[in-house]
């Protein structure tokens, strides 16, 4: 089949329709060019300033980090020679103050027991009378010297108790002065103020050994 015209209209047409025609190359002026530059410029400046500005803050918390740990070192050293040094003299002190009282005590012990001493006895044998209640017979036995002062006022206080007729006071002359032993149906009892005062002043000297072993020196009684 043969054409008048060697031509296809509606390819031409198709290839001029603007949809077709090629994108145009995009056209910077100079001032674009410094714009984007200077852009550039200052997005590079601001991430450089904010990483630098990060590790700046990293430096400076290790830095402070180091300087506490150099500072803790340094103080650990004087806080444990100052507590040594007050361990000890609170040991010296308290070496001191059982010094004293040991001086004082025994200075005033034998005075302390010639006034006190009987009086305790017959206290601790008026607490027997009152533990014994309900036996059958309750037996007190007193130094020589201190019998005959003590029976009228334990008497007393037996028949206050309705203990009357059933205690019994006699004589042990293995007993000090202060001392009262008590045996009674169900029990037994024993009181001595010179053991007493013996154990106060045992116990005082126990305390100051163990300040010494702590310390592990003898003290003169003066704070260091």
């Amino acid at each position: 089949m043969s054409y008048l015209f060697d031509r296809n209209f509606d390819a031409e047409t198709e290839a001029l329709t603007p949809e077709a025609a090629p994108a145009p190359e995009p056209l910077f002026t100079r001032s674009d060019h410094e714009q984007a530059l200077a852009e550039a410029r200052a997005a590079a400046f601001e991430a450089g300033y904010q990483k630098g500005r990060a590790e700046a803050q990293e430096a400076a918390l290790a830095s402070d980090a180091t300087r506490r740990l150099q500072l803790a070192e340094a103080v650990v050293p004087v806080l444990r020679d100052l507590f040594a040094d007050a361990e000890a003299h609170h040991a010296a002190l308290e070496a001191q103050m059982i010094d004293f009282v040991l001086s004082v005590f025994e200075q005033l012990a034998p005075d302390v027991s010639a006034a006190l001493a009987e009086g305790q006895a017959r206290r601790e044998a008026r607490s027997a009378v009152r533990m014994a209640l309900g036996a059958a017979q309750l037996t007190l036995y007193f130094p020589p010297d201190s019998l005959e002062a003590a029976t009228a006022e334990l008497e007393a206080a037996a028949r206050e108790a309705g203990f009357g007729g059933r205690l019994s006071l006699r004589p042990d002359p293995t007993l000090q002065a202060g001392a009262v032993r008590a045996a009674w149906d169900q029990g037994v009892m024993a009181y001595s103020f010179a053991e007493i005062c013996a154990r106060i002043l045992e116990a005082l000297g126990l305390a100051r050994q163990e300040i010494e072993q702590r310390l592990g020196q003898k003290l003169t009684g003066e704070p260091s």
